[in-house]
């Protein structure tokens, strides 16, 4: 082959994918005969696959052309492969650079493999690639045998044996190209000679690589190339190859640690993986030889103690020792060479793949080799992992700590470590944002509080997590928590004189006498203390919480539990004591108010009684635990009784059913006496009611109930309902309500308890009102302010749970107050009168909290008068759909329309006299809003046939005052959240004229702000008093942000609801909701983005929001509006004012309805803000695995270290 012809071939070298998917020979496996390799690796080519395999025995070199009968024999089997396989991509004739390669066609019938872009071979495909590689990853042969073959070929001919195993490396690597002998024999040469192979790979441009390849491919892959260089390093130091010929090891090491640091991903990351296994199976013959050589030179001390020694047996056994001990010296310097060349750059590597994996090696160094790599050399680069952005290498630091504390003889080395690092792994138990990192955090450290290496203040921080929101960490965090309580408890015991002392002191308690004291008592003491010592949220209100791990304050919608009956949950299987709820019960009840001492016997049993003694929180506290606990115990044993799978036999589930019941009726028999004791107290009534709420279970349901005792917990219930005024107990005595309710069998009982808990209800109530100043701001004294405000909210919780309409009603009111010049017919019509309490006085203005009262008067008013429209609405809909419901009187319909009207027009003037900015504004506004999406409701109802639609006067549409004074409310709303986070919303001429109304100060001042003249004073304050109140004034700013993003979100839902209904003028509503939309944080943005949902999904339809189905809008524009108008804004609105009665003629106003214009977005506008359901799956396990953790990868490939 001449000169100009072999630089043609060389520069030809460009692989690049074909369009279409071909089988050439560049992508299938090739074999050429060795002079004509040797020649093109002289001249820097790269070398064909070793397996490739072509029915010719030769290549022309002439002409650089097949012969023509070759040709024809081609393509007469191309014509046979295409009958037999017609679906196969026509085969193209590979050129490079324009030059046809002069390679022929592999021939037969055989499949041959396709290039996949950047991929390398399978397992599967090992056959076909050949050499080296096809016997550890396609052969049926042991790991062992591979090594063991090659080693002899080794042993033949070590540059050869060393050009296969590199090219082995580098087709691991996703590499195809090779060396030759001639790159083994010229070490200066292999930097460039990786180069120009890493270019070369690179010009295929790759996407992965085999240990990234997708299925469990890759898994097989590494567990393979693992394990075979594990048994190759086993291998040569047993057969003194790794001792006696080092050219071996410096070779792999050279080229491996050369491919380590390249910029290529595949390279790195294939290299580090093969130096990390060589490094941990060296360390393994490491140990085997220190093992040895210390177990023989105790046996060669035994034989020298002998009476008769056998100095020939002592030499040889001493020498082996020696052996053993060079071999060991020979292996050190050679972990530390790799220790130095790969782990310390790779460590900080720019994968976090790469990371992790160092870390995993360098913990099974530390447990294989203490001796060399247990110190604080080592130990730190494990400590400086724990600040790893990625969630998998920080998961694996944990992993590695555990296996090295977990250690007893290493302990002792671990003290400096641990005083060093112990701050980064509590802030990682305490504050990692990936959970399954915080939980294995908080195992380890569990190991080392058992280890006596934790301070007191990290054992607080890891006992806080009790209360963490996620399950997962309270269950794990649950054993440690449990060991504190045991400390404290453990320490009670020795104050009071020791256990047994205790033991013999105390009377003796059989199972069933749970009013005795009892050591228990101590354990739920120190239980009670412990939870209430890692609460200190006493101020904060009910819907925010503080973050147990960084302190910061959330915002919690969520109802259910309190944070102690979930820390209960979550100790139930810790704390045996917990599970015992009827012991805890007794202990509650026990009085321990007389503590007088009556001789020395009794001194420790005083002692106990003393110690027991609970504060009003700590009783508070283990109510939530007994609620928790009996809850529990009660619905685990519902399920055993209801579970499917569960094979009970006769006896059993009669015996289970006995016991479910027997703890039922125990339970109930028990809330009466914790109220008689408890009641008095908010917080402690609070926990009773809720311990009673256990009762009505939906699994206890069956559970029969003594209607006797029944009737004696609804009477207490009753009775604390009235005498609270906190909505702390309000609202779980009204759920006790709404679950007695459910009760079919006493629900007669039941219904006369509520009407007699409404008759006392509303009697408090006219005792308090006056026709004559009952809308007069500032005529009542305070206490008859409080009484009357606490009333409205027994009449909103009672109206939650139980029809008002009957009491509210009721004429004996009027009866009892009809002096005023108003025409009140019942107490609706009194609390409708009781909104216009909003107004600012004529007279002179009362004091700050009188005004507060009056404004909470007006609020709670409003609320309850929107109770009793929408139960009136529900009434109007059974009337007029069920088969038994007699209809709605005219008579009916127009009072009614008259207390809707007379309830909008005290909203109206309220609204128009007060700044929007005030909190009262905003209630008032919600309460408005909420009328008229709830009356909307009407459209839609479809009467029985012969049923007058009449009701449908009671919808209506907002006037544009109306809606004015609703967006100015919003406007100020949007203002205060947007001060107090810091944010900025639009300037515009449009925005300023729209909210020049809205422009008041803001009602919550920056905390930040205030106290400005106060300078002098506080020069005088310490630097940790001004931190201290510098931290509180932040957080109190925190909350007050969280407050108003609440207020602002809820107002806006209540907005959108009101355009879904189509009382709202839509396109100029809309407008204003987004004018903001990208400003006011990610919650305000996914609230206004459900505009875009609902347009998204009429334009899916294909139609805009019609009133076909609504009605005529009320008949003749009763209350209704003419025409309708989408969220979209299409269409154009005829609002009608609103109707103060019934009118008997009806005149029929034509809808305007029109289809969407396409302004909303569709789903694809949608699917960034996650509105949508996206087809697209997830990507595969270990596809995700290689996706960046916790940050991008660069665009382009770097390595850190270097």
């Amino acid at each position: 082959m001449d000169a100009s012809a072999v630089n043609k071939r060389a520069s030809g070298r460009v692989r690049k994918q074909p369009e279409a998917y071909t089988s050439s020979p560049f992508s299938s496996s090739s074999k050429r005969k060795r002079g004509e390799t040797d020649d093109v690796d002289a001249e820097g080519d790269r070398e064909m696959p070793d397996d490739y395999e072509s029915d010719d025995e030769e290549v022309e070199e002439g002409d650089g052309e097949p012969a023509e009968e070759e040709l024809r024999e081609q393509k007469k089997k191309a014509r046979k492969a295409k009958t037999t396989a017609s679906k196969k991509p026509t085969q193209k004739k590979t050129k490079v650079n324009g030059a046809s390669l002069p390679f022929r066609t592999p021939t037969g019938g055989a499949r041959k493999r396709g290039t996949k872009k950047g991929g390398a071979h399978s397992v599967v495909n090992a056959e076909a690639v050949g050499g080296l590689y096809a016997e550890v990853f396609g052969g049926s042969e042991a790991q062992d045998d591979v090594v063991g073959n090659w080693l002899k070929r080794f042993d033949a001919d070590e540059t050869v044996a060393l050009a296969e195993i590199v090219n082995f490396i580098l087709r691991c690597t996703g590499c195809e190209g090779e060396v030759s002998e001639h790159d083994i024999e010229d070490p200066d040469g292999m930097t460039n000679k990786l180069d120009d192979l890493r270019d070369e790979y690179q010009a295929s441009n790759p996407t992965d690589y085999p240990l990234i390849a997708k299925g469990k491919a890759a898994g097989v892959f590494k567990q393979s190339l693992v394990g075979f260089f594990r048994s190759l390093v086993k291998a040569m130091a047993i057969k003194g190859v790794l001792y006696d010929n080092p050219i071996l090891m410096e070779n792999v090491q050279m080229w491996i640690s050369t491919m380590s640091s390249a910029p290529d991903r595949s390279f790195r990351h294939t290299a580090t993986l093969m130096a990390l296994t060589i490094m941990t199976a060296l360390c393994g013959v490491a140990r085997e030889n220190s093992e040895d050589s210390a177990k023989l030179s105790r046996q060669a001390e035994t034989e020298k103690k002998k009476s008769r020694v056998n100095q020939d047996r002592v030499k040889s056994i001493e020498q082996n020792a020696k052996e053993k001990m060079r071999a060991l010296e020979t292996i050190e310097p050679l972990l530390k060479d790799w220790f130095d060349v790969v782990l310390i750059h790779r460590y900080r590597d720019v994968d976090p793949i790469i990371r992790r994996d160092c870390v995993a090696a360098l913990g099974d160094w530390i447990v294989t080799m203490p001796d060399m790599f247990f110190d604080g050399q080592h130990l730190r680069y494990l400590g400086w992992v724990l600040s790893d952005t990625a969630s998998t290498t920080r998961g694996e630091v944990i992993k590695q700590l555990h296996r090295v504390y977990k250690n007893k003889d290493l302990l002792g080395g671990l003290k400096t470590f641990t005083e060093k690092f112990r701050p980064r792994l509590v802030e990682v138990a305490t504050t990692d944002a990936e959970i399954s990192v915080r939980v294995s955090g908080i195992e380890l450290l569990d190991q080392l509080r058992d280890s006596g290496l934790l301070e007191p203040d990290d054992v607080d921080a890891v006992g806080r997590m009790i209360f963490d929101s996620d399950a997962r960490v309270r269950k794990t965090v649950a054993g440690f928590f449990a060991e504190n309580v045991n400390d404290l408890y453990s320490s009670k015991i020795d104050d009071l004189g020791g256990l047994q002392s205790l033991e013999e002191s105390l009377p003796d308690a059989g199972d069933d006498n749970n009013d005795t004291p009892r050591l228990e008592w101590l354990k739920y003491k120190s239980l009670a203390e412990m939870l209430g010592s890692y609460d200190a949220d006493d101020n904060l209100p009910s819907q925010i919480e503080r973050s147990k791990g960084d302190g910061g304050l959330a915002l919690h919608l969520g109802g259910g539990d309190s944070r102690f009956s979930l820390a209960a949950y979550a100790l139930h299987e810790k704390l045996k004591e917990i599970r015992d709820w009827q012991a805890l019960a007794g202990y509650l009840l026990f009085d321990n108010s007389d503590r007088g001492v009556n001789g020395v016997a009794e001194d420790a049993l005083v002692q106990l009684k003393h110690e027991t003694v609970l504060s009003e929180k700590e009783e508070a506290i283990l109510l939530e635990v007994l609620n928790a606990s009996a809850k529990r115990a009660l619905s685990g044993l519902a399920e055993q009784l209801k579970a499917p799978k569960t094979k009970l036999t006769a006896r059993q589930r009669e015996n289970l059913e006995e016991e479910l019941e027997e703890s039922a009726r125990h339970l109930a028999s028990l809330v009466p006496k914790l109220l008689k004791k408890f009641g008095d107290v908010p917080s402690t009534a609070a926990a009773v009611l809720r311990v009673e709420s256990v009762l009505s279970l939906p699994s206890l349901r069956d559970v029969p109930q003594d209607s006797v005792a029944y009737a004696a917990r609804l009477d207490d219930v009753r009775k604390h309902f009235m005498s609270h005024a906190t909505d702390e107990v309000l609202a779980p005595a009204s759920n006790a309500i709404l679950h007695a309710k459910s009760y079919g069998e006493l629900d007669d009982m039941t219904e006369e308890k509520v009407a007699a808990l409404w008759e006392d209800v509303i009697s408090n109530l006219s005792e308090l009102l006056n026709p004559a100043t009952v809308t007069v701001r500032g005529a009542l004294p305070y206490e008859e302010l409080t009484a009357l405000s606490n009333n409205l909210l027994r009449i909103v919780r009672l109206s939650s749970v139980s029809d008002c309409t009957p009491a509210l009603e009721d004429s004996s009111v009027t009866a009892a107050s009809n002096a005023g010049g108003e025409d009140y017919h019942g107490a609706i019509d009194y609390i409708i009168a009781l909104v216009q309490r909003a107004n600012p006085a004529s007279g002179p203005a009362p004091d700050a909290d009188e005004a507060a009262l009056e404004d909470e008067i007006a609020a709670r008013a409003a609320e309850a008068a929107l109770f009793y429209l929408r139960w009136k609405i529900k009434a109007i809909i059974s009337a007029v759909t069920t088969a038994n419901g007699g209809g709605i009187s005219m008579d009916e319909l127009e009072l009614l329309a008259a207390r809707r009207d007379n309830y909008v027009t005290n909203l109206q003037s309220a609204l128009a006299a007060r700044k929007p900015s005030e909190e009262v504004g905003l209630v008032l506004a919600s309460s408005l809003l909420e009328m008229y999406t709830s009356a909307a409701i009407l459209r839609d109802v479809k009467p029985r046939p012969g049923m007058s639609d009449d009701y449908t006067a009671l919808v209506m549409a907002f006037t544009s005052e109306l809606q004015t004074l609703i967006l100015r409310v919003f406007a100020a709303s949007e203002k205060a959240f947007a001060k107090l986070s810091g944010k900025k919303l639009e300037t515009t001429q449009a925005a300023l004229d729209d909210d020049a109304e809205a422009v008041d100060e803001d009602p919550m001042s920056d905390p930040e702000s205030d106290d400005d003249d106060d300078d002098d004073d506080e020069q005088t304050q310490t630097q940790t008093q001004t931190q201290t109140q510098t931290s509180h004034r932040h957080e109190a700013k925190v909350l007050a942000t969280l407050l108003a993003e609440q207020k602002l979100c809820a107002l806006t839902g209540k907005i959108i609801h009101a355009l879904f209904a189509d009382v709202l003028d839509a396109v100029p509503v809309r407008e204003r909701l987004e004018r903001n939309k990208s400003r006011l944080g990610p919650n305000f943005k996914e609230m206004v983005a459900y505009l875009d949902l609902e347009a998204a999904r009429g334009k899916k339809g294909g139609k805009g929001r019609s009133r076909e189905k609504g009605g005529k809008g009320g008949k003749g524009g009763k209350g209704g509006r003419g025409g309708g108008k989408g969220v979209n804004g299409t269409g154009k609105a005829k609002a009608h004012p609103k109707s103060n009665a019934v009118v008997a003629e009806e005149e029929e106003v034509e809808d305007e309805i029109e289809d969407g214009d396409g302004d909303g977005d569709d789903e694809e506008a949608l699917r960034p803000r996650e509105l949508v359901d996206d087809a697209e799956q997830d990507p595969e396990p270990e596809q995700r695995e290689e996706q960046t953790v916790d940050g991008a990868h660069a665009d382009e490939e770097s390595v850190m270290g270097d």
